[in-house]
């Protein structure tokens, strides 16, 4: 029977207890109230040894670079005190504008609001428990494609979106779409040709050197024409055409302004015309994906008043 290892009594510094370990153990954990202590008795002695060396080359250093310490602070003391305003503004600057650790997600099924965290890639409506994306989307090139998100959509150039039902939170159209297009934010059009698409947004911006027409109505509730856009548009806002904007077709607005220089050539209707037709902006989950939920409720509420 071969022999047993040799042990070490050992106590732990917590409660006192003394118990059995092997000699070459560094750690261990304490069998009474599990406290976990070390063993190695040479670490300590090593790190007590290396210290006051190391102080010891370092203290004449320090005393030589005293002088030039004390020199920098106090060239840098004018320097600081001298342009401090200009130091409070930039942080004031920063603080105003960097980015918020929370972003606002609208559903596009109930059209409820709620906060989520700022790189978060999808969430959940409280409501109705739906499922929503937070991605970007990129199209580079001609795709059929589903998008269905909360984030970006990028059409470039040479891109091309052939897809029945878009959902997005800001669309930038550098390229063609066709079907339908909702952003709940704002949608930029860049594009020069034909839009086949159907285009539903708070907030859209013809840019200047585009020369688009879109085949299909655009319901939208803030517009800003800067070049050239042939269209059927319901605009539940204000429609603003600015310097050597160009707007051609068939416009319902509440209000429109026309800057000079700007152009003017369509059949112009003024005033609430959602009152007589509801759904003339588009089905209620719809509008749900780029208006707010009490706007497309509130004509329903006052037909039934007015019943």
């Amino acid at each position: 029977m071969p022999p047993r290892p040799a042990t070490k009594a050992v106590t732990c510094p917590q409660c006192g207890v003394s118990q059995q370990e092997s000699p070459g153990v560094i750690s261990t954990f304490c069998r009474a109230c599990g406290q976990h202590f070390e063993l190695d008795d040479r670490k300590p002695a090593r790190a007590a040894v290396a210290a006051p060396a190391w102080r010891e080359k370092l203290a004449p250093l320090a005393v030589r670079l005293a002088p030039f310490k004390e020199r920098a602070l106090r060239h840098a003391e004018p320097w600081l005190l001298r342009y401090e305003p200009q130091i409070a503004r930039l942080r004031e600057y920063y603080e105003r504008w960097r980015p918020p650790e929370f972003k606002r997600v609208r559903c596009h099924e109930c059209g409820r609001l709620h906060e989520v965290p700022r790189l978060a890639s999808s969430t959940s409506c409280p409501n109705c428990n739906a499922h929503i994306d937070l991605y970007d989307a990129l199209v580079e090139k001609r795709v059929s494609r589903v998008v269905r998100t909360r984030g970006n959509l990028v059409i470039k150039k040479f891109g091309y979106l052939n897809n029945q039902l878009t959902i997005c939170g800001n669309a930038d159209i550098g390229g063609g779409a066709a079907g339908k297009i909702f952003c709940d934010g704002e949608t930029r059009i860049r594009t020069s040709g034909r839009l086949n698409c159907e285009i539903g947004s708070r907030r859209v911006r013809v840019e200047k050197g585009a020369d688009v027409i879109v085949a299909h109505p655009i319901r939208v509730h803030d517009m800003v024409v800067r070049g050239k856009v042939t269209a059927r548009i319901y605009c539940n806002g204000t429609l603003r055409i600015l310097k050597r904007g160009f707007l051609k077709g068939e416009v319902h607005a509440r209000s429109i302004m026309v800057d000079k220089g700007g152009l003017l050539q369509a059949e112009l209707n003024i005033g609430r015309f959602d009152e007589l037709d509801p759904e003339i902006l588009g089905t209620l989950q719809e509008r749900t994906c780029y208006m707010a939920l009490e706007e497309a409720v509130l004509p329903q509420k006052q037909a039934t008043l007015a019943i």
